[in-house]
């Protein structure tokens, strides 16, 4: 009988976490499968019989190789969810790895990043440039980042497969209205995420006399949160923030907010962009590859430039720039005597 063993052991919050929670609900009943968790994920809907969790804490998270090489038969399929491949070569010929991060196939400025941070990120890459020939096949969510694979030098099977948790049909029209004019940006507090471009483009409006709603969210990123209140509080700008709120009640936010603007610079899925479509938002994104894989936005902008970002805010909400004047000459003169 065929059966697969998951390595899941890192993907307990985030995007790791929702990734993994689409894959749960479709193993199938008929295949043994032997899924290796950290111990502190938390699954709220039921799972199917043929799932046998074990569950890891942190510290041994690197002795799950180990098990697994223990428990390997000869039908079996090993795959490891959640970017870093085996550091053991396993006498298996379906090594599976998801791939959901883009750092270890692509370089991004590391500018705002916390040295700890910095440090983390070129460790993981380094691991996983040692050891990504342990594996015969990777998952990636979009054609970006095959490309980014294929560009990097990996010569093995590449397949795009993308996966959600959510429904065909998660928003009715009927039940809920948009509120107009409201956005939202889901996303954690690392710099290339820029908030800070995005913010003063909300100050830009609030200037010109427009101030839109913006839901956003925040993660424990003490340094980055902070300043996003005090730029907020400061200018006076119309934001609510979203801290600590489960997935439930971001879907619940997700029906009634009708614009999803995402200014990230570097992203292998985003997410985001794929529940905003589900909940029938408009998208306001990055004019950046990742943006088009799944979808069109009704409107794009430099996420590197600030005008460009407000600029796009404008012709969404259809208002009317407010541009510079080309006097004459004798009105130029004019200006000079009333000074």
């Amino acid at each position: 009988m065929q059966r697969l063993i998951v390595n899941a052991s890192n993907c307990h919050v985030g995007g790791g976490k929702t990734l993994l929670m689409g894959f749960l609900k479709g193993v199938s009943n008929d295949i043994e499968t032997l899924i290796y968790v950290d111990n502190r994920l938390v699954i709220n809907f039921p799972i199917s019989n043929s799932v046998k969790f074990i569950r890891i804490s942190r510290l041994k998270r690197f002795q799950v190789g180990f098990m697994i090489r223990k428990k390997i038969k000869a039908n079996d399929k090993i795959l490891y969810f959640g970017n870093l491949p085996p550091f053991i070569k396993f006498n298996c010929p379906h090594v599976i790895l998801q791939l959901s991060s883009r750092f270890y196939v692509d370089s991004i400025s590391m500018k705002g990043f916390k040295w700890r941070d910095i440090g983390i990120i070129y460790l993981e890459k380094l691991y996983y440039k040692l050891f990504i020939k342990n594996v015969s096949q990777v998952i990636v969510q979009t054609s970006s980042m095959y490309n980014k694979l294929i560009e990097s030098g990996f010569q093995k099977k590449i397949s795009i497969w993308a996966v959600d948790d959510l429904g065909d049909n998660m928003f009715n029209e009927e039940k809920n209205k948009k509120d107009k004019n409201s956005f939202i940006y889901v996303a954690s507090l690392n710099p290339y995420k820029n908030h800070k471009r995005l913010l003063n483009a909300w100050n830009k409006l609030k200037n010109d006399g427009i101030s839109p709603k913006l839901y956003l969210t925040l993660d424990d990123n003490v340094v980055m949160k902070k300043w996003i209140k005090n730029f907020v509080l400061i200018n006076k700008l119309n934001v609510v923030f979203l801290e600590n709120i489960t997935r439930e009640e971001l879907l619940s936010i997700y029906s009634k907010v009708e614009v999803l603007i995402f200014p990230s610079l570097f992203e292998s899925y985003g997410l985001p962009l794929i529940e905003a479509k589900k909940f029938k938002m408009k998208i306001i994104a990055s004019d950046l590859d990742y943006c088009w894989d799944f979808i069109e936005p009704d409107e794009f902008f430099n996420p590197y430039d600030v005008d460009s970002i407000t600029r796009s805010l404008k012709r969404f909400l259809k208002k009317n720039k407010k541009l510079d004047i080309i006097y004459s000459p004798n009105e130029f003169f004019n200006k000079i005597l009333d000074i």
